[in-house]
């Protein structure tokens, strides 16, 4: 195993996997890895986006996943990740990160430092 190893350079613990799986289950092709990627964004929750992102401009993405997941009941819920790609996807907006800044961020003195 260890020439077939460094002949295809590759890890002999990987020979040995795929000898074993071979031996084992007589198999081999790999298996499907991953799960199903299918989009759980449908066009009536894109609507509702669109129509509370008008109403609620400057809303963050997380207050728009959470809102989608009660009015809808989504369970499990949409990810707040999943909500944000199907925005700046299917839609013709696009969101910025919004965070807060303490006080002391514009300062004059720290203004200054960062020049």
């Amino acid at each position: 195993m260890a020439l077939v190893a460094r002949n295809f350079n590759i890890l002999a613990s990987t020979v040995r996997s795929i000898v074993n799986t071979f031996i084992e289950t007589s198999r081999i092709d790999k298996l499907p890895r991953g799960r199903n990627c299918s989009n759980r964004v449908e066009q009536v929750h894109l609507d509702w986006l669109t129509e509370n992102m008008d109403e609620f401009a400057g809303r963050p993405v997380q207050w728009l996943t959470t809102k989608l997941n009660e009015h809808f009941q989504i369970q499990p819920h949409l990810a707040q990740r999943t909500v944000d790609k199907a925005i700046n996807k299917l839609t013709a907006y696009t969101l910025k990160l919004m965070r807060v800044e303490p006080e002391i961020f514009n300062d004059p003195e720290r203004i200054e430092g960062r020049r």
